[in-house]
């Protein structure tokens, strides 16, 4: 096969045959357990991707791919299943955990190690599968999709990787991982309670993963797409030029009989291999020379910036007003607060009368008292939970609800006053 050479092959053949007894252990057992001795040869062994290490600390297993080998081998019933969504493999696994569960629930012993064996691998398949999906996808992204070389294949090969990450991240989404604890709704042992959870916390981890990936796909997307128009441009313009040899320069220019004696003697024309947009001197050139080489049939013509001035005022700044008699009703409600008693708002309004005619300020007895309910009205909930209206009048005449108040008391509630 392309990309192998018969050493390599022969290498990894070798350490099948050196680690056979090893291998055949951790096939026929389901894991093996490490030791001070086997470090170095299982370390050798997962690199060169024979075994994969257990939800245990110190244990290994056989690898999928081995594993699959092995059972077609040895005529033996395999577990893999071709799983093309998410659903399919929430499926396989929900089937594999509830004949787990009624074998363990019968003490069926074999069969339940058996059912956890085919579990294990079907959760690190998945898991497997899915993390070298993301890691191709992100390798693509930080090489720019190098494994083709010209823009046109590096953009659709993008919108294929993003178009494939996106359904990808649908299928995923569909899915809540919190139902898989209802796996665990049972008398279930440690061990399969723990391989559950570590599924759902690598599921929970996997979608922000996706998301940047997604992210960063739809940012080189708009990158490569603006490095072809960019290099259209510049086919176009070497195009035309190549179309209109006038605008190339004679290397014998100078020798020229016709040529001003004032160019003869003039420092050289600065030459760059691109047009600077921002000299606003060739802007009209530049623009129809753009429209030109778009082929359009009837230019449309360019309109001319309009221009306008703005004036605007300083903003007023106008001083808040100060209602004087609300900040009297203030004043009386703090005196109920401070000096914990009742107070009447008509004996308010005769106690600072006289003060309030000396500053110019005249109001009704009546207004007054409309006053003190109103601002009472705008209390908060709070303030008016801690305060008690009572409110002085007689029946109207004719009437059985409807009284004509002369006087409003406020006061402490009985609670508050025990607590003050």
């Amino acid at each position: 096969m392309a990309g192998f050479d018969s050493s390599q092959v022969a290498t990894l053949l070798r350490q099948i045959g050196a680690y056979n007894d090893l291998l055949a252990n951790a096939y026929v057992y389901g894991s093996i357990a490490s030791d001070e001795q086997d470090v170095n040869t299982l370390n050798l062994l997962h690199k060169s991707g024979l075994i994969r290490p257990d939800d245990s600390p110190g244990e290994y297993r056989v690898t999928t791919d081995l594993k699959r080998m092995l059972n077609r081998l040895m005529r033996k019933q395999t577990s893999y299943r071709q799983l093309t969504d998410m659903g399919k493999v929430i499926e396989a696994i929900e089937e594999v955990v509830k004949d787990y569960q009624l074998a363990t629930i019968a003490k069926e012993q074999e069969d339940a190690e058996y059912y956890l064996d085919q579990l294990d691998d079907l959760l690190y398949e998945t898991k497997d599968s899915l993390n070298n999906n993301l890691e191709n996808m992100h390798f693509a992204i930080v090489s720019q999709f190098g494994f083709v070389s010209s823009l046109s294949n590096k953009i659709r090969q993008n919108e294929r990787y993003l178009s494939h990450a996106q359904k990808l991240l649908n299928e995923l989404q569909q899915i809540d991982p919190q139902d898989c604890y209802e796996w665990l709704d049972w008398l279930c042992p440690n061990e399969f309670a723990r391989k559950i959870s570590n599924f759902v916390y690598w599921y929970n981890q996997i979608l922000p993963k996706l998301r940047l990936i997604i992210d960063n796909m739809r940012i080189s997307l708009f990158r490569l797409r603006r490095d072809e128009k960019q290099a259209s441009q510049l086919r176009n313009m070497a195009r035309f030029l190549r179309k209109h040899p006038e605008f190339d320069l004679d290397e014998q220019l100078f020798e020229l009989p016709n040529l001003p004696e004032q160019l003869k003697y003039s420092p050289p024309m600065p030459l760059r291999s691109y047009v600077d947009t921002k000299q606003t001197d060739i802007e009209q050139a530049l623009l129809e020379l753009v429209q030109s080489l778009r082929k359009q049939a009837v230019v449309s013509p360019i309109k001319v910036r309009t221009t306008s001035e703005v004036s605007f005022e300083p903003i007023e700044k106008i001083a808040a007003e100060e209602d004087f008699f609300e900040d009297q009703t203030e004043l009386l409600f703090e005196r109920v607060i401070i000096n914990n008693c009742a107070v009447s708002a008509l004996g308010f309004y005769q106690e600072f009368q006289n003060i309030w005619l000396e500053k110019s300020h005249v109001i009704a007895p009546k207004e007054w008292i409309e006053l003190v309910f109103s601002c009472y009205c705008k209390l908060t909930n709070a303030q008016q939970n801690a305060l008690n209206i009572k409110m002085k009048g007689i029946v109207v005449t004719g009437t059985t609800h409807n009284y004509s108040y002369s006087d409003v008391v406020i006061e402490l509630k009985p609670e508050i006053k025990a607590s003050a």
